[in-house]
């Protein structure tokens, strides 16, 4: 009996893999969700945004994400402030330090991405997305 392996858990196996503290680069001292995270603030307005909408596009546990933010607050560049239009929430923001990075990590990004690529052919690379796309919308 040929053995199943269920896409779903498959994806999710891979996501955990994805979100393991592991360096992305020699070049750069941060873990591929602390890259995402800095990542997502360069992409809003002024490079700050509520700390709601941060916990919700990153999708983990509150309490992972109050420790990476720690860990980048420690390293300088992220801060949390209070928000101005509701003294009950924080805004996260990109440090200066935090904005000078912004290029470095986008190339890391890319490389990594080129890397991931370079593995597999066009149709291939297609059909995940697609698959991917679906589970995305659908559940």
């Amino acid at each position: 009996m040929e053995k199943i392996e269920p896409i779903r858990k498959l994806i999710k196996e891979a996501a955990k893999s994805i979100d393991q503290p592991k360096q992305v680069a020699a070049s750069l001292p941060l873990t591929r969700v602390q890259v995402h995270a800095i990542d997502f603030l360069s992409n809003q307005p002024d490079c700050q945004v509520n700390q709601h909408q941060f916990d919700q596009e990153m999708g983990v546990q509150r309490s992972t994400i109050t420790v990476m933010l720690q860990r980048l607050e420690k390293k300088g560049l992220v801060t949390r402030l209070p928000d101005p239009a509701d003294k009950r929430q924080k805004l996260v923001a990109l440090t200066p330090a935090g904005k000078d990075l912004v290029p470095k990590l986008k190339e890391v990004i890319i490389n990594d991405d080129l890397q991931l690529k370079h593995q597999f052919t066009e149709d291939e690379l297609a059909a995940t997305r697609k698959v991917l796309m679906y589970i995305k919308q659908e559940g």
